[in-house]
């Protein structure tokens, strides 16, 4: 029971069901989900480990509020180790992984074309995961699929405005192309491109929000 509210609650609060800074209270999702308290405890506590919970003494569990600087960092990490590693998976990859990743990145622009923003950022962080061939680079698949856990709320937030769907796509077209391509220090500069200005977009709109809320 524990591990199916862990994947339950994870996708509510990457999706935007649970709204970020929103309070989890144990007995309404026990209640929600038919369980006593003691499992949502367990996969609440799960969650804080990943980053997308928090716990306060006497106010109990709340989700992660959206912040600029954790956004800086996340994103900053993974200009540190992403482009390294899709370089090394474009040098990698076998015909498997190209046609994996094609189905990958067909899926993402399905749900991308049909508006349905509660999927695209599981399915951009599929895609991108595929990029570094996991089974090859595991540690690096390992810290990368946790920073793009930590990242998919702020880039399903991207994804709404108008026109940013369509450059994801156009810029995920060229990243597959030199990547299946085996052009590895193309593909390094291509993601490295798109993982900034993702970030330089989300970090304009943050602080915007911000100012909205002064």
């Amino acid at each position: 029971m524990t591990s199916q509210l862990i994947v339950r609650f994870r996708d509510r609060i990457l999706a935007g069901t649970y709204a970020p800074g929103s309070a989890l209270r144990q007995d309404v999702l026990a209640s929600e989900f038919g369980t006593s308290k003691i499992p949502v405890r367990e996969a609440l506590v799960q969650l804080q480990s990943e980053g997308l919970v928090d716990i306060f003494p006497n106010r109990g569990f709340q989700v992660r509020p959206l912040a600029a600087a954790e956004l800086d960092e996340i994103f900053s990490l993974r200009l540190q180790i992403e482009p390294i590693a899709v370089a090394r998976g474009a040098k990698l990859a076998t015909a498997a992984d190209h046609v994996a990743a094609r189905r990958a990145l067909a899926q993402l622009n399905d749900a991308l074309a049909a508006e349905e923003f509660s999927s695209p950022g599981q399915l951009n962080r599929a895609f991108h995961l595929l990029l570094i061939v996991p089974r090859l680079q595991p540690v690096a698949a390992e810290i990368l699929s946790r920073l793009h856990t930590l990242a998919q709320r702020y880039v399903q937030a991207h994804l709404r405005p108008e026109g940013r769907v369509k450059r994801a796509m156009r810029e995920h077209a060229a990243l597959l192309r030199v990547w299946s391509a085996g052009k590895s220090k193309e593909a390094r500069v291509l993601i490295h491109s798109h993982i900034e200005s993702t970030r330089d977009d989300l970090l304009t709109a943050t602080a915007a929000a911000s100012a909205n809320r002064r």
